[in-house]
């Protein structure tokens, strides 16, 4: 009796295992591979994050020279010092975000060993940006505007087991790094530390880049609904309610623009903007996300109506 509970304890064991490598063996496996940068580590070095400096700057100059204590205080912060210690580790701060981002999206696997696929990557170009309004009004006071930004720019390829390369995007992220509103005398200005900024970047990137990977392998797709009202196959953390995405119908003959409104671990709802025939759109219809910064997001998304 022994020798057979044990028999059938391992029997057991054994197909739960096999149900165990069954189950993971539906899902395509990915290796974070190396992340290289096109420049030496130390160029970086030179790229800083000046936050409030470029608002003092530019209240100095229209307020004849002078800045007010508040912003001489708090004046310039630098980015550098997370980014030059990530480059020379290879990026390794980046590759795990990388690593709980696609491993997150539900449709694939992260391996470390031997995998379907090998994800690499290069950061192309970090440059820092700037936009202001400032002017003076008729009293003389200052009135505007200032934001500060960086635009980090980078390459992924996904390679085979025999080393084809099966796919490539480009990846632009970019984020605020201090603002501020200038009315009259009054300065708010609004900036977060280096440490918070890179996690930021970190994650900016590593969302992007899962979403190229597992939408290229399991493309995004309307699973239930037609028309103005859909559901998708992906939820959070890849889609997050308020993103604009492009959907096509099967045929190709028809797309219209949505905006998602509800998600969930594994699907998310959209429903249409703008005044596309969206008749045609219905279950297995191809959709793809509109970025934080692509042109396509400023398209105009109102409803025509006939006037009474």
């Amino acid at each position: 009796m022994i020798i057979r509970k044990n028999y059938l304890i391992c029997i057991l064991a054994a197909g739960s295992l096999y149900s165990h490598s069954a189950i993971s063996a539906e899902k395509p496996s990915v290796k974070i591979g190396t992340i290289t940068s096109a420049k030496q580590c130390n160029v970086y070095q030179g790229i800083k994050s000046s936050g409030t400096s470029s608002v003092a700057a530019n209240y100095r100059e229209r307020n004849n020279g002078s800045v007010s204590a508040g912003l001489s205080a708090n004046s310039s912060f630098s980015f550098e010092t997370f980014f030059v210690k990530d480059c020379t580790s290879h990026f390794e701060g980046i590759r795990l975000a990388f690593q709980a981002a696609i491993a997150s999206s539900g449709a694939l696997i992260v391996s470390p060993g031997a995998s379907n696929y090998l994800l690499s990557g290069r950061v192309e170009d970090v440059v820092p940006g700037t936009s202001s309004f400032i002017d003076r009004s008729l009293t003389g006071k200052s009135y505007g505007t200032v934001a500060d930004s960086l635009l980090v720019t980078m390459s992924l390829t996904l390679s085979d087991k025999n080393g084809l390369i099966v796919f490539g995007a480009p990846i632009v992220a970019s984020i605020e790094t201090g603002s501020a509103d200038i009315t009259r005398s009054t300065v708010s200005a609004n900036q977060i530390s280096g440490n918070g900024l890179y996690s930021l970047l970190q994650r900016n990137l590593a969302n992007i880049a899962a979403r190229k990977v597992a939408f290229h392998i399991n493309p995004l797709s309307v699973i239930q609904g037609a028309g103005k009202n859909i559901q998708l196959n992906y939820g959070a953390p890849l889609i997050v309610v308020g993103t604009q995405i492009s959907v096509t119908s099967a045929d190709g003959s028809a797309a219209a623009r949505y905006r998602i409104t509800s998600v969930t671990d594994g699907s998310s709802l959209a429903q249409q903007i703008g005044d596309a025939n969206s008749s045609k759109i219905g279950i297995g219809s191809h959709a793809s996300v509109i970025e934080k910064g692509d042109p396509a997001e400023n398209q105009n998304t109102t409803e025509r109506v006939e006037l009474p």
